[in-house]
């Protein structure tokens, strides 16, 4: 599959906030995030991957055909002194199995040289397993840290994986 990645534009806004909002929708089932009274999810500050330099939305293209989207911040919206972070990641159910995630990422990567922070929800299980495995065939070491955080909105603490990294340019 030929994958393309493009910056989402403000004339994108609605493709990306309906993306969005499937992503927290598979999202919930380790969130327990519910919708709203209008059966969409809180998009809290979604809105501000359009509006700052600093945050840079990706859509993600398969053949053509929208696929997902990934989203890449920078300082100042990165933890630590990390120069990225890939804060979300998200491909259409149609579009998984078929390597897209990880050539994703690599143009990412390619794209965006440096250093990078990455989290997932530590019982999100194949997205733990998913960022392992690509560190794996990238050659890429890392450092990892377990936590617990607050979620705006949502009952309890949420355990977190993250890892830090360096990448060359290619």
């Amino acid at each position: 599959m030929n994958l393309q990645l493009s910056e989402i534009g403000v004339s994108e806004k609605e493709l990306f906030f309906n993306l969005y909002n499937l992503y927290l929708y598979e999202l919930s089932s380790y969130t327990g995030e519910d919708v709203r009274e209008d059966g969409k999810f809180d998009l809290g500050n979604t809105h501000l991957y359009l509006e700052k330099q600093a945050l840079i939305p990706y859509l993600i293209r398969a053949d053509e055909q929208i696929a997902g989207f990934v989203l890449i911040c920078s300082p100042p919206y990165t933890p630590n002194e990390e120069e990225y972070s890939i804060q979300e990641l998200f491909l259409l159910k149609k579009f998984r199995g078929r390597n897209l995630a990880a050539e994703t990422v690599s143009q990412v990567f390619h794209l965006h040289p440096g250093t990078y922070h990455v989290e997932q929800l530590e019982n999100n299980f194949a997205a733990v397993r998913f960022w392992k495995k690509l560190y794996a065939n990238l050659k890429i070491s890392f450092v990892e840290e377990r936590t617990s955080v607050t979620i705006d909105g949502l009952p309890g603490e949420h355990g977190i994986v993250s890892q830090r990294f360096a990448v060359t340019g290619a």
